[in-house]
């Protein structure tokens, strides 16, 4: 071979031993539950939304809103393909990363649906249309958090965002008129319903043997993405700059007014705040404490 051809072959770490063996049961059967729940969202029928009466200013507001679910949705996939890099060149079981290999596929499949809702009531936005979104959503990204801690203790961060995030598509799927937004939203969940028990799974076997350090920081870390989430406006408009708060704020409401799967602005918080005191429940037996967040716990007392 030219040596100028072995000097552009990248070079990796070593991906043996190749595991294949099953260490955890549990998590090879969500494995073998995804082959079977497999869907597809060209299955679902949108012509009730492109058949439904609604004015240019709802289907805007509705297809705004279910792009950025497209954008948040698309946006976990670098986060999975991180993961599964990761529990390659760190030989971990077999179903691991299988699940992390289906977690990727299902964030596509949720992100195609989201797309496609978009494309059904008016135009699907490819870019966001505020500078400010065009800003923040480049750095939802940021490996940093997660590099500070262990394998595990990393994944089950993203997997309590996972709990949050379904809190809020439930109140999604409950404010949806239209059959192709429940069924998307219905499928959606029970995709994010597996993710989710992956990371119980991962709490059960893992947290017991974690220092305090690592508690304290998988703690810190959560309680750190949260603000941030709260502050760009993904979950909550409430933190938003005036003008955009004002604009997002708008979309949202005619969007959930119009039964179109969305969250009406005034009730986001409450959600949040609910999932959050959940989620602080679910991880307190092991001795894991999220600290105060202003923005969530301060609102609380009001």
């Amino acid at each position: 071979m030219q040596a100028s051809l072995l000097e552009e072959i990248v070079t990796v770490p070593n991906p043996y031993p190749v595991v294949a063996t099953v260490e955890y049961p549990d998590v090879w059967r969500l494995c073998t539950q995804a082959r079977d729940l497999a869907w597809d969202p060209l299955d679902i029928d949108y012509s009730d939304l492109r058949d439904a009466d609604l004015s240019p200013e709802v289907r805007q507001a509705g297809a705004e809103w279910w792009s950025l679910r497209a954008w948040m949705e698309h946006g976990a996939t670098p986060y999975g393909a991180e993961r599964l890099r990761e529990a390659i060149f760190n030989h971990q079981p077999f179903e691991v990363k299988q699940h992390i290999t289906n977690f990727i596929a299902e964030e596509f499949r949720h992100h195609e649906a989201s797309f496609r809702i978009a494309q059904a009531l008016g135009t699907y936005e490819a870019t966001p249309r505020a500078d400010y979104f065009k800003d923040i959503i480049p750095k939802f990204h940021n490996e940093e958090d997660e590099k500070a801690m262990s394998f595990f203790a990393g994944l089950s961060v993203n997997t309590l965002f996972e709990q949050l995030s379904g809190e809020l598509l439930q109140a999604r799927y409950e404010n949806a008129r239209f059959d192709s937004i429940r069924k998307s939203c219905q499928l959606i969940l029970r995709d994010e319903a597996r993710h989710i028990q992956f990371g119980r799974i991962i709490m059960r076997r893992f947290f017991s043997e974690l220092s305090v350090h690592e508690k304290q920081t998988i703690g810190a870390k959560v309680a750190k993405k949260l603000r941030g989430s709260l502050l760009n406006g993904v979950y909550a408009v409430v933190n938003l700059p005036p003008d955009e708060r004002a604009r997002s704020g708008k979309n949202r409401a005619l969007a959930a007014e119009h039964g179109l799967g969305a969250t009406h602005p005034d009730e986001e918080m409450a959600i949040i705040r609910k999932g959050v005191d959940q989620i602080r429940e679910d991880v307190g037996v092991y001795g894991v404490e999220i600290p105060h967040i202003p923005e969530l716990d301060g609102a609380a007392v009001h």
